[in-house]
């Protein structure tokens, strides 16, 4: 039988990360009259980090790279308990 203590296991499910643009408000209205090449404003400066997700907590901020014509991810700031660890 396994020892329950040893939840080493747990490190290697995966988890989904999300990385949050910004959000927008539109009714019904305005999201069926939107076509090909309309613009949707964010909330979100563009100066501003991105919000990045892991179980719909933000735990990261970042702002975007890219390496070898891939987009990427640089960590800039980790948030709540996630940066009490590291």
């Amino acid at each position: 039988m396994p020892d329950l203590a040893d939840i080493s296991f747990l490190q290697e499910i995966p988890i989904e990360l999300v990385v949050e643009l910004g959000r927008a408000k539109l009714t019904v209205r305005e999201l069926a009259q939107l076509g090909k090449d309309d613009v949707i404003e964010l909330d979100r400066l563009a100066s501003q980090p991105l919000d990045i997700l892991a179980g719909g907590q933000v735990f990261a901020r970042g702002e975007v790279v890219v390496i070898d014509d891939r987009v990427a991810l640089r960590l800039t700031e980790l948030v709540g308990m996630a940066a009490e660890g590291a």
